[in-house]
């Protein structure tokens, strides 16, 4: 009895797969039909222009990946980038690096008040002819004859006088041209930074003012420092920070108060780091003057 019962619902297994195929194909048909009629409307087109725009995106960016894998940023492939070594800072001190810096970096010798100015022998060479402002026969000359430093003529006159004024006005002090063209090279590169120049009465074109604290003219003057330190470099009346003589022979005088001799390696730092409190700031004026030295005595 059972046995037969059995038979009969294994005979009729076929019929109903089949039916239930039926109906899976029916349901299959109906669900292509709602997804046809959605894709005609707008917003199932849009939909599908997302869809192919965001799967071809996501098939490039894997097969840069694959392609050159490391061209990324290092968490594209799993590593963290590590950080680059930062610089030493710049520090300049008495006891060491001015003390170990070529002599040709630091001071020359000026000549003392009312020396005349000789020219130089017709036996002695040009090299071996003084380079300093103080052993040319003019400034013009002397100015002339230093161009392959890069300095600006009209800039180099206004450092040589400073320097002779200042033999006279500050005896001890021994400053340089080089101190004051490191410290117009840093500060606006004699003058000319921002497409700007020197005239020939020693103005700058344009009015040069600081960003951070309204700082004036070729050697940068806070407007405070300006009217305590104020000169006439050139002696027309007037006392201008645009003006590059007047504001190298204040420079002048503020870097020699105190009684400084910045022959030595403390009177030098103290007179610059006064200028400009910072050590990089100092080894920059350094660099410069002491590359001022050597080529013009070379």
């Amino acid at each position: 009895m059972w046995f037969a019962l059995l038979l009969r619902r294994i005979a009729a297994l076929p019929r109903r797969a089949l039916k239930a195929l039926w109906r899976s194909l029916k349901a299959l048909r109906r669900g292509l039909r709602a997804c046809y009629r959605g894709l005609r409307a707008p917003a199932g087109r849009l939909g599908v222009q997302v869809a192919v725009t965001a799967l071809a995106l996501a098939g490039a960016l894997a097969a840069g990946w694959f392609i050159v894998p490391g061209a990324g940023p290092a968490w594209s492939f799993g590593t963290e980038p590590s950080p680059e070594p930062e610089e030493a800072p710049l520090v300049l001190s008495p006891e060491d690096a001015i003390d170990s810096a070529p002599a040709a970096g630091l001071p020359a010798e000026t000549a003392t008040a009312g020396d005349n100015l000789a020219p130089a022998s017709p036996t002695e060479s040009p090299t071996d002819a003084p380079t300093t402002a103080a052993g040319a026969t003019d400034l013009n000359s002397w100015a002339a004859s230093l161009t392959a430093l890069g300095i600006p003529e009209r800039a180099l006159i206004a450092y040589g006088r400073a320097e002779l004024a200042s033999a006279v006005q500050n005896p001890g002090c021994n400053l340089p041209w080089t101190t004051l063209a490191g410290i117009g090279a840093t500060e606006t590169n004699h003058g000319t930074t921002g497409g700007n120049r020197l005239q020939a009465d020693g103005t700058t074109l344009t009015e040069i003012i600081g960003s951070g604290y309204d700082e004036m003219g070729p050697m940068q003057f806070l407007p405070s420092t300006w009217e305590h330190w104020k000169a006439d470099g050139d002696g027309d009346g007037q006392y201008n920070p645009h003006d590059i003589d007047d504001a190298t022979a204040a420079a002048a005088d503020y870097l020699c108060h105190d009684d400084r001799d910045l022959t030595t390696p403390n009177g030098w730092y103290a007179a610059v780091h006064s200028y400009n409190p910072r050590e990089d700031y100092v080894q920059k004026v350094f660099d410069r003057a002491d590359e001022y030295g050597r080529k013009s005595t070379a």
